[in-house]
Protein backbone atom coordinates (compact mmCIF):
# COMPACT_ATOMS: atom_id res chain seq x y z
CA UNK A 1 0.00 0.00 0.00
CA UNK A 2 1.35 3.41 -0.98
CA UNK A 3 1.75 6.40 1.32
CA UNK A 4 -0.70 9.15 0.35
CA UNK A 5 1.43 12.26 0.75
CA UNK A 6 0.87 16.01 0.63
CA UNK A 7 3.63 18.62 0.79
CA UNK A 8 2.75 21.93 2.44
CA UNK A 9 4.91 24.72 1.06
CA UNK A 10 6.18 25.23 -2.49
CA UNK A 11 9.38 27.14 -1.75
CA UNK A 12 12.87 25.92 -2.63
CA UNK A 13 12.84 23.09 -0.08
CA UNK A 14 9.21 22.21 -0.74
CA UNK A 15 10.04 21.59 -4.38
CA UNK A 16 13.08 19.52 -3.37
CA UNK A 17 10.86 17.36 -1.15
CA UNK A 18 8.38 16.77 -3.98
CA UNK A 19 11.19 15.80 -6.34
CA UNK A 20 12.65 13.35 -3.80
CA UNK A 21 9.21 11.90 -3.00
CA UNK A 22 8.45 11.42 -6.71
CA UNK A 23 11.44 9.07 -6.95
CA UNK A 24 10.21 6.75 -4.19
CA UNK A 25 8.03 3.94 -5.51
CA UNK A 26 5.86 3.46 -2.41
CA UNK A 27 4.76 7.12 -2.42
CA UNK A 28 1.64 8.52 -4.05
CA UNK A 29 1.92 12.33 -4.01
CA UNK A 30 -1.64 13.59 -3.74
CA UNK A 31 -0.81 17.25 -4.04
CA UNK A 32 0.88 20.39 -2.86
CA UNK A 33 -0.60 23.08 -0.61
CA UNK A 34 0.68 26.58 -1.35
CA UNK A 35 -0.94 29.97 -0.82
CA UNK A 36 1.02 31.46 -3.72
CA UNK A 37 -1.36 30.16 -6.39
CA UNK A 38 0.92 30.80 -9.36
CA UNK A 39 3.90 29.08 -7.75
CA UNK A 40 1.80 26.19 -6.42
CA UNK A 41 0.07 25.52 -9.72
CA UNK A 42 3.35 25.62 -11.65
CA UNK A 43 4.93 22.96 -9.42
CA UNK A 44 1.74 20.89 -9.35
CA UNK A 45 1.61 20.84 -13.15
CA UNK A 46 5.28 19.89 -13.48
CA UNK A 47 4.77 16.84 -11.22
CA UNK A 48 1.22 16.08 -12.40
CA UNK A 49 -0.29 16.46 -8.93
CA UNK A 50 -3.10 18.53 -7.41
CA UNK A 51 -2.73 22.03 -6.00
CA UNK A 52 -4.71 23.70 -3.22
CA UNK A 53 -4.12 26.96 -1.40
CA UNK A 54 -5.24 25.39 1.90
CA UNK A 55 -3.80 22.08 3.15
CA UNK A 56 -7.15 21.29 4.80
CA UNK A 57 -8.55 20.44 1.36
CA UNK A 58 -6.36 17.32 1.42
CA UNK A 59 -7.20 16.08 4.93
CA UNK A 60 -9.68 13.41 3.83
CA UNK A 61 -7.49 12.05 1.03
CA UNK A 62 -3.95 12.12 2.44
CA UNK A 63 -2.41 10.19 5.34
CA UNK A 64 0.99 11.86 5.53
CA UNK A 65 2.01 15.53 5.41
CA UNK A 66 5.37 17.19 4.89
CA UNK A 67 5.53 20.68 6.41
CA UNK A 68 8.03 22.79 4.49
CA UNK A 69 6.75 26.27 5.30
CA UNK A 70 8.30 29.20 7.21
CA UNK A 71 9.06 28.23 10.81
CA UNK A 72 6.58 30.73 12.27
CA UNK A 73 3.72 28.75 10.67
CA UNK A 74 4.79 25.34 12.02
CA UNK A 75 3.01 25.34 15.37
CA UNK A 76 -0.48 26.01 14.06
CA UNK A 77 -0.21 23.69 11.04
CA UNK A 78 1.39 20.86 13.01
CA UNK A 79 -1.15 21.01 15.85
CA UNK A 80 -4.04 20.83 13.40
CA UNK A 81 -2.50 17.84 11.61
CA UNK A 82 -1.84 16.07 14.93
CA UNK A 83 -5.47 16.54 15.91
CA UNK A 84 -6.46 15.15 12.51
CA UNK A 85 -4.37 12.02 13.18
CA UNK A 86 -1.91 12.46 10.31
CA UNK A 87 1.70 11.31 10.00
CA UNK A 88 3.89 14.43 9.97
CA UNK A 89 7.36 15.29 8.70
CA UNK A 90 8.34 18.79 9.88
CA UNK A 91 11.39 20.60 8.60
CA UNK A 92 13.73 21.85 11.32
CA UNK A 93 13.54 23.32 13.85
CA UNK A 94 9.84 22.34 14.39
CA UNK A 95 9.45 25.74 16.18
CA UNK A 96 11.89 28.30 17.55
CA UNK A 97 10.17 28.13 20.93
CA UNK A 98 11.13 25.08 23.06
CA UNK A 99 7.86 25.25 25.01
CA UNK A 100 5.82 25.11 21.81
CA UNK A 101 8.03 22.31 20.49
CA UNK A 102 7.40 20.27 23.64
CA UNK A 103 3.63 20.89 23.42
CA UNK A 104 3.58 19.56 19.84
CA UNK A 105 5.78 16.58 20.64
CA UNK A 106 3.84 15.61 23.75
CA UNK A 107 0.53 15.87 21.90
CA UNK A 108 1.85 13.78 18.99
CA UNK A 109 3.14 11.06 21.32
CA UNK A 110 -0.11 11.05 23.31
CA UNK A 111 -2.11 10.49 20.13
CA UNK A 112 0.29 7.91 18.67
CA UNK A 113 1.26 10.13 15.73
CA UNK A 114 4.37 9.19 13.75
CA UNK A 115 6.38 12.38 13.29
CA UNK A 116 9.92 13.30 12.37
CA UNK A 117 11.96 16.51 12.49
CA UNK A 118 14.02 17.17 9.36
CA UNK A 119 17.72 17.43 10.19
CA UNK A 120 19.13 16.11 6.96
CA UNK A 121 22.85 15.89 7.83
CA UNK A 122 22.27 12.86 10.03
CA UNK A 123 21.63 11.04 6.75
CA UNK A 124 24.76 12.32 5.00
CA UNK A 125 27.01 9.33 4.18
CA UNK A 126 30.00 11.34 5.44
CA UNK A 127 28.56 11.23 8.97
CA UNK A 128 27.99 7.48 8.76
CA UNK A 129 31.65 7.02 7.80
CA UNK A 130 32.87 9.37 10.55
CA UNK A 131 31.22 7.14 13.14
CA UNK A 132 33.65 4.38 12.24
CA UNK A 133 36.68 6.66 12.53
CA UNK A 134 36.12 8.56 15.78
CA UNK A 135 37.74 7.35 18.96
CA UNK A 136 37.82 10.13 21.53
CA UNK A 137 37.07 13.60 20.09
CA UNK A 138 38.76 16.47 21.91
CA UNK A 139 37.81 19.50 19.81
CA UNK A 140 35.32 20.01 16.96
CA UNK A 141 35.08 22.91 14.54
CA UNK A 142 31.95 23.27 12.40
CA UNK A 143 31.63 25.77 9.57
CA UNK A 144 28.37 26.18 7.62
CA UNK A 145 28.22 29.31 5.48
CA UNK A 146 26.63 30.54 2.26
CA UNK A 147 26.14 33.76 0.29
CA UNK A 148 22.95 35.72 0.93
CA UNK A 149 20.23 33.96 -1.06
CA UNK A 150 17.20 35.87 0.19
CA UNK A 151 15.57 32.77 1.69
CA UNK A 152 14.75 31.93 5.33
CA UNK A 153 15.03 35.62 6.23
CA UNK A 154 12.21 35.23 8.76
CA UNK A 155 14.51 33.27 11.07
CA UNK A 156 18.00 33.58 12.57
CA UNK A 157 20.88 31.89 10.74
CA UNK A 158 21.37 29.87 13.92
CA UNK A 159 18.00 28.19 13.37
CA UNK A 160 18.46 27.96 9.61
CA UNK A 161 22.05 26.67 9.41
CA UNK A 162 23.83 26.26 12.75
CA UNK A 163 21.15 23.91 14.07
CA UNK A 164 22.47 21.20 11.73
CA UNK A 165 25.98 21.31 13.20
CA UNK A 166 24.86 21.60 16.80
CA UNK A 167 22.69 18.53 16.24
CA UNK A 168 25.60 16.69 14.56
CA UNK A 169 27.96 17.43 17.44
CA UNK A 170 25.53 15.90 19.94
CA UNK A 171 24.95 12.99 17.54
CA UNK A 172 28.67 12.28 17.08
CA UNK A 173 29.62 12.71 20.74
CA UNK A 174 26.73 10.51 21.89
CA UNK A 175 28.03 7.70 19.67
CA UNK A 176 31.55 7.88 21.09
CA UNK A 177 30.77 8.87 24.69
CA UNK A 178 27.88 9.32 27.04
CA UNK A 179 25.43 12.14 26.31
CA UNK A 180 27.37 15.41 26.70
CA UNK A 181 26.27 18.26 28.96
CA UNK A 182 26.71 21.90 28.01
CA UNK A 183 29.28 23.51 30.31
CA UNK A 184 29.68 27.01 28.83
CA UNK A 185 28.40 28.98 25.81
CA UNK A 186 29.92 32.12 24.33
CA UNK A 187 28.66 33.70 21.13
CA UNK A 188 29.13 36.61 18.78
CA UNK A 189 26.08 37.43 16.64
CA UNK A 190 25.65 40.06 13.95
CA UNK A 191 22.83 41.29 11.73
CA UNK A 192 23.94 42.65 8.37
CA UNK A 193 21.27 42.19 5.71
CA UNK A 194 18.17 41.30 7.74
CA UNK A 195 16.82 42.20 11.17
CA UNK A 196 17.64 38.66 12.30
CA UNK A 197 21.06 37.14 13.07
CA UNK A 198 22.94 36.73 9.77
CA UNK A 199 26.32 35.71 11.21
CA UNK A 200 27.02 33.73 14.37
CA UNK A 201 30.29 32.52 15.88
CA UNK A 202 29.82 30.25 18.89
CA UNK A 203 32.08 28.54 21.39
CA UNK A 204 30.56 25.71 23.42
CA UNK A 205 32.35 23.58 25.99
CA UNK A 206 30.78 20.19 26.60
CA UNK A 207 31.38 18.12 29.71
CA UNK A 208 31.54 14.32 29.69
CA UNK A 209 32.73 12.46 32.80
CA UNK A 210 34.74 15.47 34.04
CA UNK A 211 36.34 15.79 30.60
CA UNK A 212 35.83 18.95 28.54
CA UNK A 213 35.31 18.82 24.78
CA UNK A 214 35.61 22.17 23.06
CA UNK A 215 33.62 23.16 19.97
CA UNK A 216 33.55 26.17 17.69
CA UNK A 217 30.61 26.71 15.31
CA UNK A 218 30.27 29.28 12.55
CA UNK A 219 27.07 29.96 10.65
CA UNK A 220 26.72 32.71 8.06
CA UNK A 221 24.40 33.64 5.21
CA UNK A 222 26.58 36.58 4.23
CA UNK A 223 29.66 34.65 3.14
CA UNK A 224 31.37 34.73 -0.27
CA UNK A 225 30.84 31.02 -0.95
CA UNK A 226 29.33 27.75 0.26
CA UNK A 227 30.94 25.58 2.94
CA UNK A 228 29.69 22.68 5.05
CA UNK A 229 32.72 21.38 6.94
CA UNK A 230 33.62 19.56 10.15
CA UNK A 231 37.17 19.49 11.56
CA UNK A 232 37.70 17.07 14.43
CA UNK A 233 40.77 16.75 16.64
CA UNK A 234 40.57 13.14 17.72
CA UNK A 235 42.66 11.08 20.14
CA UNK A 236 45.41 10.25 17.63
CA UNK A 237 44.45 12.02 14.39
CA UNK A 238 42.88 15.06 12.79
CA UNK A 239 39.80 14.51 10.61
CA UNK A 240 38.53 16.95 7.98
CA UNK A 241 35.09 16.29 6.52
CA UNK A 242 33.48 18.14 3.61
CA UNK A 243 29.74 17.49 3.81
CA UNK A 244 29.06 18.96 0.36
CA UNK A 245 31.92 17.28 -1.50
CA UNK A 246 31.41 14.12 0.58
CA UNK A 247 35.10 13.68 1.37
CA UNK A 248 37.06 12.88 4.53
CA UNK A 249 40.80 13.45 4.98
CA UNK A 250 42.68 12.01 7.95
CA UNK A 251 46.04 13.32 9.21
CA UNK A 252 47.77 10.56 11.16
CA UNK A 253 50.46 10.73 13.86
CA UNK A 254 53.20 10.69 11.22
CA UNK A 255 51.70 13.67 9.45
CA UNK A 256 50.44 11.60 6.53
CA UNK A 257 47.36 12.85 4.70
CA UNK A 258 45.01 9.95 3.97
CA UNK A 259 41.78 10.26 2.00
CA UNK A 260 39.14 8.04 3.59
CA UNK A 261 36.60 6.34 1.33
CA UNK A 262 33.09 7.48 2.20
CA UNK A 263 30.65 4.57 2.45
CA UNK A 264 27.51 4.74 0.29
CA UNK A 265 28.73 8.04 -1.16
CA UNK A 266 26.11 7.96 -3.92
CA UNK A 267 23.20 8.12 -1.48
CA UNK A 268 21.19 11.34 -1.41
CA UNK A 269 20.60 12.54 2.19
CA UNK A 270 17.11 13.97 1.60
CA UNK A 271 15.86 10.82 -0.07
CA UNK A 272 17.39 8.68 2.68
CA UNK A 273 15.77 10.87 5.33
CA UNK A 274 12.36 10.55 3.70
CA UNK A 275 12.74 6.78 3.31
CA UNK A 276 13.62 6.55 7.00
CA UNK A 277 10.45 8.46 7.90
CA UNK A 278 8.30 6.23 5.70
CA UNK A 279 9.86 3.15 7.30
CA UNK A 280 8.95 4.55 10.72
CA UNK A 281 5.34 4.89 9.55
CA UNK A 282 5.36 1.32 8.27
CA UNK A 283 6.70 -0.01 11.58
CA UNK A 284 4.69 2.47 13.72
CA UNK A 285 7.63 3.78 15.73
CA UNK A 286 9.85 6.86 15.78
CA UNK A 287 13.05 6.99 13.74
CA UNK A 288 16.21 5.35 15.01
CA UNK A 289 18.35 8.00 13.25
CA UNK A 290 16.46 11.32 13.37
CA UNK A 291 16.58 13.43 16.57
CA UNK A 292 14.58 12.04 19.45
CA UNK A 293 11.97 14.34 21.06
CA UNK A 294 14.19 15.37 23.98
CA UNK A 295 17.12 15.97 21.63
CA UNK A 296 15.31 18.45 19.41
CA UNK A 297 13.91 20.37 22.40
CA UNK A 298 17.38 20.56 23.96
CA UNK A 299 18.85 21.86 20.69
CA UNK A 300 16.20 24.58 20.42
CA UNK A 301 16.88 25.63 24.02
CA UNK A 302 20.61 25.94 23.32
CA UNK A 303 20.07 27.98 20.16
CA UNK A 304 17.86 30.39 22.08
CA UNK A 305 20.74 30.84 24.54
CA UNK A 306 23.12 31.42 21.62
CA UNK A 307 20.72 34.03 20.26
CA UNK A 308 20.82 35.90 23.54
CA UNK A 309 18.18 34.09 25.53
CA UNK A 310 15.34 35.58 23.53
CA UNK A 311 12.36 33.45 22.55
CA UNK A 312 10.88 35.11 19.47
CA UNK A 313 7.53 33.41 19.36
CA UNK A 314 5.03 33.92 22.16
CA UNK A 315 2.82 31.19 23.52
CA UNK A 316 -0.87 31.65 22.75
Amino acid sequence: MKHKVVVIGAGYFGERHIKALSQIEEVNIIGIAEKDTERGRAIAESFNIKHAEDFREFLEEATTFFIVTPTKTHFEITMELIQAGKNIFIEKPITENPIQAKILIDEAIKRGIIFQIGLIERFNPVIETLFGLLKNPKFIVARRVSPFLGRATDTHVTFDLMIHDLDLIFYLLKETNETPEVKEIKSFNNSIVTDKIDFSQVWIDFSIKEKTIGTNLTASRVANGFERRLSIMDEDSALYADLIGKTIVKIDQKGNSIEIAVKNKEKQPLQEEIKDFLQSIKEQRLSYIAPKPDEIVRTIEIINKINGGKIDEAIH
